[in-house]
């Protein structure tokens, strides 16, 4: 008899409730045409805040969503990105429903979209000279900006690697790809499209003096409207003076608004619709690394959470990779991280997780650059690999004093005179004598790349981990090593009695040509 009634209530459900759950959620779902209704927030001369609820006809309106690329030289500056597009792609979602016309312009890599129908439907059209109708929009950023985003410690140095917008965002069928002002400027005038809503990075730069970004278009007469929720400025972070990039952002925002033009929060309007339900933010870490980009540090580092879209909320952490839970500790204050670190938080409200579930990842290196060796490994035959025939010595070996292109061995923008340059995965053996000491070496990501023509598309993809072996066992590696990062830091004391060791360049998964791996000063210490 009890097992009929549980037949009969599953029944029930799927007849009853479960229609009734898809009525409600067509209810909540957006409506091609539906006027919408947005708070436009701009700024007086006194710098309040003007709230003035605006309507626009979502056929009339476009989303501009410029450079979010797939990668940074700054590693904070590339995680914010990544942070940002569980929020766009829910926004865009609902706005194409709308009926918005969707444009990505990821600028300098608008051509790796050659062959799709986004990008050539744009080419397509007719082109039409951008009017200059309003003279030029009046900013003064006062934000304080830098090279790197990560504050104080290691600092990221600058090159370019990205190659593609990120690999995370959702391309629309009848979204467009485009980046030349007058380009954009042809497709809206096409369309009859006269609001302009810009998203992406960074504010202060590209989302501002790109082609087709908000200044071109202003002065062309259109109607430009900021996402606040969805840009992200370049600035700086401070923990001293407890300026995140967070708070550079804002400023910059309000920048715009004091110039006259607006900016609205896409993700609550849209959310207040019910038109957005699931979690769709992170709370952000700063500095921020990540397994596969570790932040690299060599004294303690003081970390700072932030989740500006999560209102009245509480952030619970972990320090030791485990997921947060309400039993976790509470970030009430910056945290100082003195040794390696995976760290998780979670947004919570009403005792539930209204977050994504996010990470960081920090790495101690060894406070001291290790001493030159007595002995070094270019001054010494390795032992022959007997699996590697004669012919494939010349694809696996080490190079001797020079990078494995022949090139001077570089990294971190200094020039080496001594070690071996690699191409991971491989290895090579020593011999080890009884007055060999220590084992020390400086490692890390050959550059020359960096002075390539082509170099820019490229350095996003070497990754490579650097091993040690003493008869067969693990005695130290570095954490993934990305180009222009510091070479890492190797002083191993070598055991009485041992008699090999391997040295080992290992790719980190992306199986790059170009994971070309440097053991840099490496040698043996005999005193």
């Amino acid at each position: 008899m009890n097992r009929l009634k549980e037949v009969f209530f599953i029944i029930f459900s799927l007849l009853i409730l479960f229609p009734a759950e898809a009525q409600k959620q067509r209810e909540q779902s957006p409506k091609a045409g539906e006027k919408l209704v947005l708070n436009f927030e701009t700024r007086d001369a006194a710098g309040k805040s003007i709230i003035t609820p605006t309507t626009l006809n979502p056929q009339q309106t476009a989303i501009i969503v410029i450079d979010m690329w797939n990668y940074h030289w700054c590693m904070t500056a590339s995680e914010r990105v990544s942070s940002m597009v569980p929020r766009m792609n829910a926004v865009i979602d609902v706005a194409r429903k709308l009926g918005m016309q969707i444009i990505w312009n990821p600028s300098d890599v608008v051509t790796a979209y050659s062959g799709y129908p986004q990008y050539e439907n744009a080419l397509a059209v007719e082109q039409r000279k951008t009017p200059e109708i309003r003279g030029t929009l009046a900013k003064k950023f006062t934000a304080r900006t830098g090279d790197c985003m990560c504050g104080p410690g290691f600092k990221c140095i600058l090159n370019f690697g990205y190659d593609n917008m990120h690999p995370d965002l959702l391309i629309g069928d009848d979204d467009l790809i485009v980046s030349s002002t007058d380009a954009i400027y042809s497709l809206l005038s096409e369309r009859g499209i006269t609001n302009v809503i810009y998203m992406g990075v960074h504010t202060n730069m590209c989302v501002y003096g790109k082609p087709g970004a908000i200044s071109f278009l202003w002065k062309a007469g259109l109607n430009c409207i900021l996402a606040r929720d969805l840009n992200d400025a370049f600035t700086r972070y401070e923990p001293s003076a407890g300026y995140t990039p967070d708070n550079g952002t804002t400023e910059i925002d309000e920048n715009l608004q004091a110039v006259g033009l607006p900016s609205v929060n896409m993700g609550e309007a849209f959310q207040k619709t019910g038109w957005i339900a699931a979690p769709v933010d992170y709370v952000r870490f700063t500095p921020w690394g990540k397994s596969e980009r570790p932040y690299q540090m060599e004294k303690p580092t003081v970390v700072t959470l932030t989740a500006p879209w999560l209102e009245d909320t509480e952030i619970r952490y972990t320090s030791d990779g485990s997921e947060p839970t309400l039993q976790s500790p509470l970030y009430t204050k910056s945290v100082k991280i003195a040794q390696t670190s995976t760290l998780r938080a979670t947004a919570f409200r009403k005792n539930k997780a209204v977050s994504l579930p996010s990470s960081a990842c920090y790495v101690m290196m060894s406070p001291a650059i290790p001493p030159q060796p007595d002995v070094y490994l270019e001054d010494l035959e390795y032992i022959p690999n007997p699996y590697t025939k004669f012919w494939d010595k010349a694809l696996w070996y080490p190079v001797k004093g020079k990078s494995f292109e022949g090139k001077p061995l570089r990294v971190r923008g200094k020039t080496y005179s001594h070690g071996l340059g690699f191409r991971a995965p491989s290895s090579v053996e020593y011999a080890i004598k009884p007055e060999y000491k220590r084992f020390v070496a400086l490692a890390g990501i050959d550059e020359n790349v960096l002075e390539e023509t082509r170099g820019r598309f490229l350095v996003i993809h070497c990754s490579i981990i650097f091993k040690l072996f003493i008869d067969g066992k693990p005695v130290a590696e570095s954490p993934v090593m990305r180009i222009s990062q510091e070479p890492w830091r190797f002083d191993v004391e070598i055991p009485a009695g041992s008699r090999r060791i391997n040295v080992v360049c290992m790719d980190a998964g992306s199986r790059n040509i170009l994971d070309y791996g440097n053991w840099l000063d490496a040698g043996f210490i005999t005193r």
